[in-house]
Parts: structure tokens; C-alpha cells; sequence
């Protein structure tokens, strides 16, 4: 029996020195075998879960309409950029994609079940969960020349 072809959706969250961090998903249309990557920045750990959720949604329900607008590459900026940001994204433009990302898969027009969303929660929290903060180098030279 074969199975039907899958789109693949791999998201990594990059924490930043400001305390924010930086959603990267990469969706890999396998119909017209495409890919297209966008993030978006978020301040707090549950934003992140609401705002990728929220991404993911859009991006499979745009699915058709990226896909059209995407296979033509001198229109690709600018009409991704209008459709991109009504979920608040922006188009990705860097060519590498961490591998360590969480990947989600779901058959072309489908929506992702609830508890593969769950499953993308409780992976990007575990991710997610940083080391405790160090003190800089000067609160070092303060405490040591006391």
C-alpha cells in the first residue's frame, strides 16, 4: 500500500542575547517539491507556542497559494512579503536550516491534529529550557576585588 506524499514542517527556536528568540520554520512542499522558509520573533516562551501553532495553521491552509506564487521566482519577494505578513512572518533568507529542529508532517490540505501541536510544545519547551544565566565577566571582577 502506498502512502501519500507528506509535507514536511521542521521548526527551531534560537534564543537571542536579548532574551527573545527567533521561530524558524521550514516547510518542505513535496507535491511540487518546494521549500520555503519564514520565522517571526517572539519575547516569551508561550508566544512562541501560540504564534508557531498559529504559523503552522497558516501555512498549511496558504498552502496552494504559496506554492503558486513561489514557483515563479521574480515574484517571490514581493507577493510573499504581503502574504507572509498578514500571520506576521517574514521570509527566511538564510540557506541553512539547524538540524536539531522539531519536524511535523501532515498530508498536503490536512490540518495538523491537536496532539501532534502538543507534541510541538512540550519538544520546543524542552529545547527551549536554557542554562541559568551566568554573571558577566564584571560582576566576576567586582565580587573577586572584594
Amino acid at each position: 500500500m502506498k502512502s501519500s506524499p507528506q509535507n514536511s514542517y521542521r521548526v527551531m527556536v534560537e534564543p537571542s542575547r536579548t532574551g527573545r528568540y527567533t521561530v524558524r520554520i521550514e516547510v518542505r512542499y513535496l507535491e511540487p517539491r518546494w521549500t520555503l522558509r519564514v520565522f517571526f520573533q517572539a519575547a516569551a516562551p508561550q508566544r512562541v507556542y501560540t504564534r508557531a501553532a498559529s504559523a503552522l495553521r497558516f501555512l498549511q491552509s496558504q498552502e496552494e497559494q504559496l506554492w503558486m506564487w513561489g514557483s515563479n521566482s521574480s515574484d517571490r519577494s514581493l507577493l510573499f512579503e504581503e502574504v507572509l505578513a498578514k500571520a506576521g512572518l517574514e521570509l527566511d533568507q538564510r540557506r541553512d536550516f539547524p538540524r536539531a529542529a522539531v519536524t511535523l508532517t501532515a498530508d498536503p490540505g490536512d490540518s495538523f491534529p491537536a496532539s501532534a501541536l502538543a507534541d510541538l510544545k512540550r519538544k520546543l519547551s524542552t529545547r527551549m529550557a536554557l542554562p541559568p544565566r551566568r554573571a558577566g565577566r564584571a560582576a566576576e571582577l567586582v565580587r573577586a576585588s572584594a
